[in-house]
């Protein structure tokens, strides 16, 4: 993928979770995460290497790429583990953001916008935010406040640098509320694998 469909594949992600920042206190709930050297020997990555990659819009489209994830992510009013119809139809990217914090985004984009979680990551900690970003951004809008109710998250490193593969498996649950009091639940589980690139 070229650095210009990087940035027009996860712009809305970007601002919608730089207006978060600017426009609520922060409520990051930073948790210790587990480091497994023998994760990247899990069964469910040779499955995922007879997979094909699913892309977002914009990003070149290698058809010699293998899945990134087999996440399965849900967002509603209530959570039914059982519609799983298009649950796992997200990849996985990692990115540092000239920061020492590793961005894991585990979504889908469409070009307009996108929706999903980010792991954040640094010094053997992190925490999950979902996300749901479109490209009617309104500035003033105060954007809703997210709970974490539960989450874990193994990776295979201690500490990546760019060009680093990367694997790992989340499971997490938290409730995104929003300014008029409407909550919603958001919940994923499952491996992910992807290479660490730099913006």
């Amino acid at each position: 993928m070229t650095k210009l469909a990087s940035i027009i594949l996860l712009l809305p992600a970007m601002i919608s979770l730089l207006f978060n920042c600017s426009n609520q206190q922060t409520t990051d709930q930073w948790d210790d995460a587990i480091i497994d050297a023998h994760l990247s020997k899990d069964s469910v990555y040779k499955q995922l290497d007879k997979e094909n990659e699913i892309f977002s819009a914009l990003e070149n489209r290698d058809p010699l790429a293998r899945r990134t994830s087999n996440v399965s992510y849900f967002s509603g009013k209530r959570i039914d583990l059982s519609d799983n119809q298009h649950a796992k139809y997200n990849n996985c990217r990692a990115y540092f953001w000239n920061t020492d914090t590793l961005s894991i985004n585990i979504g889908i984009g469409n070009g307009f916008g996108g929706h999903g979680f980010i792991i954040n990551y640094k010094d053997k900690t992190f925490y999950t935010e979902a996300y749901f970003a479109t490209d009617n951004i309104i500035p003033w809008e105060v954007k809703p406040t997210h709970k974490i109710v539960y989450q874990k998250l193994a990776l295979d490193k201690p500490k990546y640098v760019v060009g680093d593969s990367l694997f790992g498996k989340i499971e997490f649950k938290s409730i995104e509320t929003d300014n008029e009091g409407e909550r919603t639940e958001h919940f994923g589980k499952g491996h992910f694998r992807t290479k660490v690139s730099k913006f």
